[in-house]
């Protein structure tokens, strides 16, 4: 990995410590996923515009319609996590 998809030259590659490895890897990582994530959007651009003079008139077709990508979702409200640990509480008080 280091001498491939790193593209580093083996002198910097076997001077390197392990922990300066897995953070060039974890870059590397990043960069990748951040590729990925920009090819999926612009395939789902082309699918909006290839759709678009196909739908009804005065409906327009919106990316997100088609697909909403893992990374677009929003998290978890906290008053969702606060319910949750209500009933966690309720559930241990009543069982001690």
């Amino acid at each position: 990995m280091g001498l491939g998809q790193l593209r580093l030259d083996p002198t910097a590659f076997y001077d390197m410590l392990f922990s300066d490895f897995q953070i060039a890897a974890e870059g590397f990582y990043e960069l990748e996923e951040l590729r990925q994530q920009a090819h999926w959007e612009r395939s789902r651009w082309v699918a909006c515009l290839t759709l678009s003079p196909h739908a009804k008139k005065g409906h327009r077709i919106k990316p997100t319609d088609l697909a909403i990508f893992p990374w677009e979702k929003k998290p978890k409200s906290k008053a969702d996590n606060r319910l949750l640990k209500n009933a966690l509480k309720g559930i241990s008080h009543g069982k001690t």
